[in-house]
């Protein structure tokens, strides 16, 4: 093993912590019954993929089982379903991160309540902060005054001052740590070495992670998710205050129109009379003559 090879920060050492933060699994008998709780490896790197590329299809977790087992093993960087060197792709979202941050969170805050267990009991959400801050710092292939996108609004915050943090918004630090490896780090293979050491070969079995990176740092790390989805209303606020004479004026003008007060004189007036059955009546329209035959 190279001097400098370990930890390294990229798509597949990011992947491995983040399965390790994620909903309870559903029970191996409901999955015989055919039911999936959508939570298998290929399902979370296609929902990363998809805060990514929000126009990302997942081809279903049948063709992306390899696939996304090579990734999260840093054995592959990219493949026909992992557009992870798109340069268009890398570059959009580049800009959105830095410009449109709100949307950008708002992705990540789904992805989040869709995939990670945010019970405070384990404790998960906070260990996956921690993992991660442990592994930047150790990580010296990434400079002190490095800066990432971490802040809640997107504020840059550098590697230095991680050790710093005291209360972190999860899904906002996800994501600017997602969007430093997109950016910066398109050879997912230095990681190679960092993910034989957390999950040690078992001779073609599952490779579970043995690591205990983020422990003992941090201990009174407050995680917390955003109080809205992300996306802030950039509607423009108005605001009426009340004034008495327009509301006066409106008590006066509102409602039917007013009648003309100038006295309207009838000079043909109707005056009906009417006895017994069988009677006529006739309007005072003039003289009406009625000559009998």
């Amino acid at each position: 093993m190279a001097k400098n090879d370990y930890p390294r920060l990229c798509g597949g050492t990011f992947l491995t912590l983040v399965l390790q933060a994620l909903k309870q699994r559903m029970k191996a008998r409901e999955h015989y019954k055919g039911d999936c709780d959508g939570l298998t490896d290929s399902e979370v790197l296609a929902g990363l993929i998809q805060v990514v590329d929000p126009d990302y299809v997942n081809p279903g977790k049948d063709l992306l089982k390899t696939p996304a087992n090579n990734y999260k093993a840093c054995r592959i960087s990219s493949g026909v379903y992992l557009p992870f060197r798109d340069r268009q792709m890398i570059q959009a979202f580049d800009t959105r991160v830095k410009t449109h941050h709100a949307e950008e969170l708002a992705g990540m805050t789904s992805f989040v309540r869709a995939y990670l267990d945010l019970g405070e009991s384990v404790g998960r959400a906070a260990n996956l902060v921690r993992s991660l801050i442990d592994l930047l710092q150790k990580d010296d292939s990434i400079p002190d005054t490095e800066e990432l996108n971490i802040g809640e609004h997107g504020e840059k915050i550098k590697k230095a001052a991680l050790g710093d943090l005291s209360n972190v918004c999860l899904p906002a630090f996800l994501l600017g740590v997602w969007h430093y490896v997109i950016v910066n780090r398109t050879d997912n293979s230095v990681g190679r070495t960092t993910y034989d050491i957390w999950c040690p070969s078992t001779g073609g079995g599952p490779r579970d992670y043995t690591a205990s990176m983020g422990e003992g740092i941090l201990e009174d790390l407050i995680v917390y998710m955003p109080e809205s989805d992300g996306v802030e209303d950039t509607a423009d606020e108005v605001i009426i205050e009340a004034d008495p004479e327009k509301e006066q004026q409106a008590e006066w003008t509102s409602g039917p129109a007013k009648q003309d007060e100038t006295p309207v004189v009838n000079n043909n007036p109707i005056f009906i009379q009417q006895n017994g059955d069988g009677n006529m009546v006739i309007p005072n329209y003039g003289t009406i003559n009625i000559n009998k035959r």
